[in-house]
């Protein structure tokens, strides 16, 4: 068996490295997306309940 070049190692290395970063971006991509989509289903369903706290205040 042949040991690998030490440029080629380093190499191998820097990639290694860099697509570690790609996917860490992605990730945070994802989690902001995700927060993103979390916060508005929120904000929606309030605002679904204060409307129908504001049909009731209306009906009486």
């Amino acid at each position: 068996m042949q040991e690998i070049s030490p440029n080629l190692r380093y190499v191998i290395d820097e990639l290694d490295q860099i697509c570690q970063r790609d996917r860490t971006e992605v990730d945070l991509k994802r989690k902001i997306l995700d927060d993103l989509r979390h916060l508005e289903s929120v904000v929606a369903n309030k605002i679904n309940e204060i409307e129908a706290d504001l049909e009731k205040l209306t009906r009486k």
